[in-house]
Formats: structure tokens, C-alpha cells, sequence
């Protein structure tokens, strides 16, 4: 097997570790305000994952999980970590999912594990309404892409979890650069809901998990939080009154509740 190229990341302060993983059309740098809070006693690394910012895109594309992301994450962890360190481990969104996958990876590392309403769309059943709209998005979405409607994609995807009208809100360089990441989205969702894992996979994690879910954000993500938080031992689940970017949109409201899940 190939091994994974080298991400971009960023590593401030020194302390227990803090592995911070971000959302799809996003990068490392979605977590500098919470860096800034941490840092002072925690070493904090923000990682890009797979096609997004400093990271290339993947060279397999056939069959892409979210355990390839897990793997360009560790490849990175034993890079620049002492051998088996433990490490706290923060997600949102996309990032959330990878990071669940991430702790299913390295048993034994990950400290505590905090998500922000990770979209592990493959643990719903094939029944449950909160699928629906992810299956309609991803044909939405392949649609638009095989026609090379890129800023659509990107307006489609942006506009469901942020709000209408959110994509047109962005001046034309940031929305072009969205456009630029879409041809990752279709492997994100690839993996969200291909990755073959299930519920019943997660109930040997052992640590302290935390689950926060904005009250006003889409049924699929708060479905996944649902149940994570019904099904897992040692979950919680804590509600603050965001959307689905709550930690872009909320850092204030977000960032203290990461913060204090750190210490389990």
C-alpha cells in the first residue's frame, strides 16, 4: 500500500496533544480561534485532510473511506508525536466522522474524543428519515459535477447546512475557491456513506465521547448525533443553539464547550 503524502498542518503551544480535523470545503485553518484558546495548554495540530488546503488529493479515488483519511492523520500523528502518544481528538462535521473512524484506527490513543455533529452518514439504517436528503444531495451533487458545474455544487452543498442563500453571501474569489474544492466533496460523500462500519463497531470505545448538535441544524446530522449519543457508552450529547457550522459561525458559543470536554 502507498503511503499517504505528508498534510499541511499547524502546531501550536506544547502539552498533552489536540488533534483538530475540519469540515468538508474547509481547512486547518477553520480552528484558529480555537487554537488561540487552547494553546496555552495543549499542544494544538490542525490537520488538512485529503484535497484540502496543503493536502493534495488522494491518489486512490476508487473505493475511498473514511479510514484513508484516518490513515493520512496518523501518518502525520507518528511523524511529529513520540511513539503511542495519547492525544485529545476534535472534529466537525466531516472531520467529525473521520475522527470516529480515526479511534477505531489507533485504539488505546485517542485521551477523549469530541465531535460537533459528525455526518457518519453510513451508521443511520437504510430506513431512517434522516437519509433521505443525504441520498437526494449526493445525486444533486454527481449530477452537477458530471456536467462541470462546479460553483453550482459548491452553492448546492453550502446552501443545505448553512442556509439559503449562504454561497451568495461569499465574494466571487472565496466562491471560486469553494468550486475549486468540489471534486473532493463527491469523495467525502463517497466516504460518508460508503464506509463500511456500523454502530455496533464503536461500542468497545472505551473513553469519554462528546457529541454537540446545534438546535437548528439539518435532520441527517442531527440523526447520526441521535443515535451516537443513544448507542455508545460513555456519550453525551449537548445542545447549543448554532446550525450546522456552529464552530465557524459560533466560536464563542462552541469553542469553551470543546474545551472543557478536553478534560473528560
Amino acid at each position: 500500500m502507498q503511503a499517504p503524502p505528508k498534510p499541511g498542518y499547524f502546531s501550536v503551544g506544547e502539552g498533552t496533544p489536540v488533534v483538530l480535523l475540519h469540515c468538508t470545503l474547509s481547512s486547518k485553518n477553520q480552528w484558529r480561534a480555537l487554537s488561540s484558546m487552547l494553546d496555552s495548554s495543549y499542544r494544538v495540530i490542525g490537520i488538512d485532510l485529503y484535497g484540502y488546503g496543503d493536502t493534495p488529493m488522494p491518489n486512490k479515488r476508487d473505493g475511498f473511506t473514511l479510514f484513508d483519511e484516518a490513515r493520512l492523520v496518523q501518518s502525520l500523528l507518528d511523524g511529529i508525536l513520540p511513539p503511542d502518544q495519547p492525544f485529545h481528538l476534535v472534529g466537525h462535521s466531516y472531520g467529525g466522522a473521520v475522527a470516529l473512524a480515526l479511534s477505531l484506527h489507533v485504539p488505546g490513543r485517542v485521551k477523549t474524543l469530541t465531535v460537533f455533529e459528525p455526518v457518519a452518514f453510513h451508521l443511520l439504517d437504510p430506513e431512517d428519515p434522516g437519509l433521505r436528503p443525504v441520498i437526494e444531495m449526493t445525486r444533486e451533487l454527481a449530477r452537477l459535477m458530471s456536467n462541470s458545474l462546479h460553483l453550482q455544487a459548491a452553492a448546492t452543498f453550502l446552501d443545505y447546512w448553512s442556509g439559503p442563500g449562504s454561497f451568495a453571501k461569499f465574494p466571487p474569489r472565496v466562491q471560486n475557491d469553494f468550486a475549486l474544492r468540489t471534486e473532493k466533496l463527491e469523495l467525502d460523500f463517497q466516504a460518508l456513506t460508503r464506509t463500511q462500519v456500523t454502530l455496533c463497531d464503536y461500542l468497545g470505545l472505551t473513553l469519554p465521547i462528546t457529541v454537540i448538535a446545534g438546535r437548528s441544524s439539518r435532520l441527517p446530522a442531527l440523526r447520526v448525533a441521535q443515535e451516537l449519543s443513544e448507542t455508545l457508552p460513555g456519550c453525551r450529547l449537548l445542545w447549543v443553539d448554532t446550525g450546522h457550522m456552529g464552530p465557524v459561525t459560533h466560536p464563542v458559543l462552541v469553542n469553551p464547550i470543546i474545551l472543557a470536554s478536553l478534560a473528560g
